[in-house]
């Protein structure tokens, strides 16, 4: 948890870069899964992105929501069994 909310972590650089939704997914998947999100995946991972939008403190949420996909990502069956 510390790393993710660390300055210069790559949570923050997602942020201060702006990247898009799409590219956080990807490289997540990427460098957790060693493959690329599946279309239903990204589909749904966009939606809990975007939602974030609608919240009082877009910023904050948007990071929260970002820390929760990884470790959504790193404690899941697939990367437990795979790496």
């Amino acid at each position: 948890n510390q790393k993710l909310r660390a300055p210069g972590s790559i949570v923050d650089s997602f942020l201060k870069l702006g990247v898009s939704d799409e590219m956080i997914i990807e490289h997540l998947y990427l460098s957790a899964l060693s493959r690329r999100p599946h279309q239903s995946e990204l589909d749904q991972l966009r939606k809990e992105l975007k939602a974030e939008s609608d919240s009082p403190d877009p910023a904050g949420t948007r990071r929260q929501t970002i820390e929760d996909l990884i470790w959504a990502v790193l404690t899941s069956r697939e990367f437990l069994f795979n790496h």
